[in-house]
């Protein structure tokens, strides 16, 4: 049976990240040396998170974004990758970790795309319309919901994480890599997407 560990033991876990995380600027991502075992549990932190998806159903890649509703560098991270995640050779699926951090209706709004019947049609309108005021805040949030955004806000601590948006994939050689704040067309292209890698791989 898989475990959680506990926030200790993660904090101890994840302490090699923190020194990448911290970096202010990054070109490429910021890479920290981690053992597989390591970058494992991080992923399975991450895969038991609270999450919306993205691209395809049944992706060759993983890659998380965590994502405030109120946060306007998520909104724009959010429409630069369409022409990534509409390719049709697309094989990246990217799982916005919903948190409510940023402003008093974060938490509202997270709570409001998790809520949702379809949450990535929730997700899509309040990152498409953000300019117009996104997403309304759900006024009843269930105690699950809530319970929900609370882990997801915990783990990103543990993790060191300070903003969003920040997103956590594996590279081109199997390397757990960190790009914290807003991931220009370049990055996500060759680093996020890898669509120049993919290129050169027959299918």
């Amino acid at each position: 049976m898989h475990t959680r560990p506990t926030v200790r033991q993660t904090l101890a876990l994840v302490a090699p990240l923190l020194m990448a995380l911290t970096a202010a600027l990054f070109s490429p991502p910021a890479s920290a040396q981690i053992s597989e075992e390591q970058a494992r549990q991080v992923r399975s932190l991450l895969a038991d998170s609270h999450w919306v998806a993205e691209g395809p159903e049944n992706p060759e890649r993983v890659a998380y974004m965590f994502t405030d509703m109120e946060c306007p560098y998520c909104a724009r991270q959010w429409e630069a990758m369409r022409p990534f995640i509409n390719d049709a050779d697309n094989v990246t699926q990217v799982r916005h970790v919903i948190v409510g951090i940023l402003k008093p209706q974060s938490h509202a709004k997270g709570a409001a795309v998790l809520a949702a019947d379809d949450p990535l049609a929730a997700l899509e309108k309040g990152q498409k319309e953000f300019d117009a005021g996104g997403l309304a805040p759900l006024r009843n949030i269930p105690k699950d919901i809530s319970r929900a955004l609370g882990e997801n806000r915990r783990l990103m601590q543990q993790l060191g994480i300070r903003g969003t948006p920040a997103t956590i994939f594996t590279d081109t050689r199997g390397q757990l890599q960190f790009a914290p704040g807003l991931m220009g067309e370049s990055l996500l292209a060759t680093h996020l997407f890898q669509m120049e890698a993919d290129a050169g791989v027959s299918r």
